[in-house]
């Protein structure tokens, strides 16, 4: 017979191999572009291509794909392309690679109406951005709420990378988690918790719809679904369960996700809201109760995410860690008041432009700060060290959730916090 804690660990052991087992099919297998092959395939841009002064491109599994610079292509065009697989040499600082490149295919737009919807509530929500606010901050808004990029100028976008804010404005985990904690806060109070729980749900996959279903957001509302539904019913063990299953499963459909540094972000982001949140909020005590909640949310998901954000960018400010502290708790504000507002603008634009107004001071001093502290940079490259740097993080993340005073002090805040409880509901009474 089993013994009771052997069962578990039989059951992961178990889940674990399977994994594994698809990995080395999937590996194995895997069916990739060839020198000197003929391609013909069809592109829909969920994501604007990259720029630089010469050319667009983009990747395809494991092939670099580039495009003269004009016609532009946005959010939800659709191309046929029809090219040569070539060899190009990449130089980085410590090695010469061989990568593949399809040069300038012919390139022809196909009407897409699957994403028309899409495209056209997107652009709604932009275009009341847009009508309130001035270019660098009607663009800071639109990545921070939706992670569209193309609003945001070249030189801001630079500025953005140099303080370690990028991540700010790329669609995420974080959004998504955030997004919940908002839509949950804003309802619990009217209706049931299980009711709370499933209008958070579809606030996740409505948010998830005016992103245009970026693949990160749609992978992030699946995890944040498991993770965010066990969490509110109290159960922080089923929480990570859920996560670790979800996670699971996406892996076994698609073993790529495990270098796609979106499912990364996605996954220690709720990580990090399942193991932090409750102590972070208590810890933030001080935060006027409306943003309290989204503040606590943004802090621990950024815990849980912090290597891979660090490793996104490839070089980090030194800095980064004192401008994100400065500018961290502008974005629940900005999300709150920039989400409402672009909902609103899909009704009437002058229903959104209060909200989006109340956003703006908040905007302003994040794009000024920003603009300040490029100016000091102090440039580390991760790539190398990352490894080293995450498991060190991590080990260390486990050790303080494992301690003795850890413990200690989440059992005085599980104390402190349902004795609030009671008395709320005595007022209530």
């Amino acid at each position: 017979m089993f013994k009771k804690y052997e069962i578990p660990i039989l059951i992961v052991s178990i889940f674990i191999l399977i994994l594994i087992l698809r990995f080395l099919f999937h590996f194995s297998f895997k069916n990739e572009f060839e020198l000197g092959e003929n391609v013909n395939l069809e592109h829909t841009f969920l994501r604007l291509p990259f720029k630089n002064e010469f050319q667009q491109y983009l990747y395809i599994e494991n092939v670099l794909v580039t495009l003269p610079l004009f016609p532009e292509y946005g959010y939800g065009d659709k191309v046929r392309l029809k090219g040569v697989v070539e060899s190009y040499v990449s130089n980085t600082d410590k090695e010469v690679l061989e990568k593949l490149i399809i040069k300038n295919p012919e390139a022809e737009l196909v009407e897409n109406r699957g994403l028309a919807v899409l495209k056209f509530v997107r652009q709604k929500v932009l275009s009341a951005y847009k009508s309130v606010l001035p270019p660098r901050e009607a663009g800071l808004i639109a990545g921070i709420v939706l992670g569209a990029e193309d609003g945001i100028d070249l030189d801001f976008k630079n500025e953005l990378k140099k303080t370690g804010m990028l991540h700010v404005v790329v669609a995420s985990g974080s959004n998504v988690i955030l997004v919940a904690g908002i839509v949950f806060n804003l309802i619990t109070g009217l209706v049931k918790k299980r009711l709370a729980i499933i209008f958070t749900i579809a606030g996740i996959f409505f948010y998830a719809f005016l992103t245009g279903f970026d693949p990160p957001i749609v992978r992030a509302s699946i995890m944040a679904s498991f993770a965010f539904s066990a969490m509110l019913l109290g159960r922080q063990k089923v929480a990570m369960l859920s996560l670790l299953f979800s996670g699971w499963i996406m892996l076994m459909v698609s073993p790529k996700l495990i270098s796609d540094i979106g499912f990364q972000l996605s996954f220690s982001a709720s990580f990090g809201i399942i193991l932090f949140q409750r102590v972070i909020h208590y810890v933030v005590r001080f935060v006027p109760r409306i943003v309290r909640d989204d503040f606590a949310t943004t802090i621990s998901a950024q815990i849980g995410a912090l290597p891979f954000l660090l490793i996104a960018f490839g070089e980090v400010n030194l800095l980064s860690i004192f401008i994100n502290v400065i500018l961290l708790w502008t974005v629940p504000v900005i999300m709150i008041f920039g989400l409402a507002g672009g909902v609103l603008g899909l009704i009437s634009p002058y229903l959104a432009q209060p909200l989006i107004l109340i956003a703006y001071p908040f905007l302003a001093f994040f794009s000024y700060v920003v603009s300040l502290t490029s100016n000091f940079y102090i440039p580390l490259t991760l790539t190398s060290i990352f490894t080293p740097i995450a498991v060190i993080y991590y080990v260390l993340l486990v050790y303080i959730l494992t301690s003795s005073k850890f413990k200690v002090q989440s059992s005085k805040f599980k104390v402190q916090s349902s004795k609030f409880k009671v008395q709320s509901s005595k007022i209530r009474d």
